[in-house]
């Protein structure tokens, strides 16, 4: 063949292949589509932070930011300890009998207290239809704040589908009745201007089980917000056709963990941090609301007040982890963005701070929306399964990423740990696990070492009280002295014949969903809810 007719099929094939390559692009190519940023809020008490989340999104408004909140609400709040016995809770929970052991009963009352008083009530309901006026979206949070999944080795409390059933029914049922419970008047000819309006459900403490998912569709839930996922997922329904709108599992820039993407799980984490460098943030005190002189800290688990330099410590860590799960989504398949907090003031207000902060940051990016979840559920109704699938790829232009945007590397080292009678042996594993300059170190309560690699049981008994559980805190830091990755072990009855040192990491227990204690009752600012 000649040089020249060499050249001329060469082309005719270049031509082809050209043809066949834009004919492959612009049938899986689709249009970029926004960036959605869910801000929503679980509970409902604090009638203050109602008001405070209304002003800033009015705020926003005037500025030409549309920012708007989904607020998942327990109508325990519109219930007074006078009239609490309207609600009866379905479902189980463990308590300790007179001799120490754990068994279960039927669940009462309620987990997270109750509304105040007639006033307390008539202006909370007064907060909702403003909130839902001004465009905001009312969701369920159950009732009583029960947890409906739980499940360990020796019991399985999760809740039947009678039981959920029986809490929708009574949700719905204290909605209808809030009015003539109370003795208060109507201001709005329709209530609660919301009441048929609530199609989005989030679980307490994040407790599914499967007798769940049956009753959603029943009740009018359109869309559940209870489980996990990867920070990329977009979302789908499930065989019952709810759509699954999941909280993130972020991957911890430069560290080992991951975070999701709530306020009270960081809290949890965060809490034995600040309690490892500064154990004297137990006996903070403060005053109360009648003006006596108390501890601000109750509980080591989730702390209310640190020290100015833990509270800014704090911030910048849920404010880094939080931009590292939008820059990824933002300048990749632009996944939806899932941001969980509650009605507290957790951390001095730090997690409230950077709550309203990193929306500052996004909301008014180019193609954000920060809108309601009824308003990620049309944009996905709309949307042609063939260009959800596509959104799922990323096939389409996507923004180039900034340098400013660039994140540190997700770190792949995990702490191991294996026990005798004597010795606890804790090892890295991973690709990252021989790092120069790493240091482990153990806490135990208020003490803590370096460690080589070995802890020796008798020194948990000298610090710990002898019969009682301790827990045994592990962490790596880097040569900035940075941690980069905890596990928490648990030694049982200390000193005792029955000692013993369980394999679990109850960190774990952290990335599955917020505890039971998420909304604890407190005499702070926000009652702990």
């Amino acid at each position: 063949m000649s040089k020249r007719k060499l050249i001329a099929k060469g082309l005719v094939t270049l031509s082809l292949f050209t043809q066949h390559f834009a004919w492959a692009q612009t049938t899986t190519t689709v249009k970029r589509p926004p960036q959605f940023v869910m801000f929503a809020f679980d509970g409902s008490y604090n009638n203050e932070v109602w008001q405070y989340s209304r002003d800033y999104t009015k705020l926003r408004k005037d500025a030409g930011v549309d920012t708007r909140f989904t607020f998942f609400i327990n109508p325990v709040y519109f219930l007074s300890p006078e009239n609490k016995t309207f609600y009866q809770p379905p479902g189980q929970r463990l308590i300790l009998d007179g001799a120490g052991n754990e068994v279960a009963t039927k669940n009462r009352g309620s987990a997270i207290g109750w509304g105040d008083d007639r006033r307390d009530i008539s202006d909370r309901i007064d907060q909702m239809n403003a909130a839902y006026r001004e465009g905001h979206e009312i969701g369920s949070h159950a009732v009583g704040h029960f947890d409906g999944g739980f499940r360990n080795k020796k019991w399985d409390l999760r809740w039947s589908e009678a039981d959920w059933k029986s809490e929708f029914t009574q949700f719905y049922a204290i909605l209808d009745r809030v009015f003539d419970l109370n003795g208060i008047s109507k201001k709005e000819s329709k209530g609660l201007l919301f009441r048929n309006e609530i199609t989005g459900f989030r679980a307490p403490v994040l407790g599914v089980s499967p007798g769940l998912w049956p009753n959603l569709p029943k009740f009018g839930i359109q869309y559940d917000t209870s489980k996990l996922n990867f920070v990329n997922y977009w979302p789908q329904r499930n065989e019952f056709g709810t759509w699954n709108f999941p909280l993130a599992e972020v991957p911890e820039p430069g560290g080992a963990r991951k975070w999701i993407s709530m306020d009270y799980n960081f809290c949890v984490r965060d809490s034995a941090r600040v309690l490892k460098e500064e154990p004297q943030t137990m006996q903070i005190m403060k005053r109360d609301k009648n003006g006596n002189t108390v501890k601000a800290n109750k509980a080591r688990d989730c702390l209310n007040e640190v020290s100015t330099a833990q509270k800014a410590q704090v911030k910048a860590n849920m404010l880094s982890i939080y931009r590292s799960y939008f820059n990824n989504n933002y300048y990749g398949n632009r996944a939806p963005v899932h941001i969980g907090h509650h009605f507290s003031k957790w951390m001095s207000g730090a997690y409230m701070e950077a709550f309203f902060e990193f929306a500052n940051e996004v909301c008014s990016k180019p193609e954000v929306k920060c809108g309601t979840y009824n308003e990620l559920q049309a944009f996905m109704e709309k949307s042609s399964a063939s260009e959800i699938e596509a959104y799922r790829k990323g096939t389409f232009a996507k923004l180039p990423r900034p340098k400013s945007a660039s994140v540190a590397r997700h770190l792949d080292l995990k702490i191991d740990m294996t026990s005798d009678a004597n010795f606890m042996n804790i090892s890295l594993a991973g690709r990252d696990a021989q790092m120069a300059g790493l240091k482990k170190f153990v806490t135990v309560g208020d003490v803590t070492k370096e460690i080589d690699g070995t802890i020796d049981l008798k020194d948990i008994r000298e610090v710990s009280e002898a019969g009682q559980d301790a827990l045994v805190r592990i962490s790596v830091e880097n040569r900035m002295n940075k941690e980069i990755a905890t596990a928490t072990y648990t030694v049982k009855a200390v000193g005792t014949q029955n000692e013993v040192v369980d394999s679990e990491n109850v960190e774990g227990r952290w990335e599955q969903g917020h505890m039971a204690e998420a909304h604890r009752d407190d005499v702070d600012f926000t009652k702990g809810h």
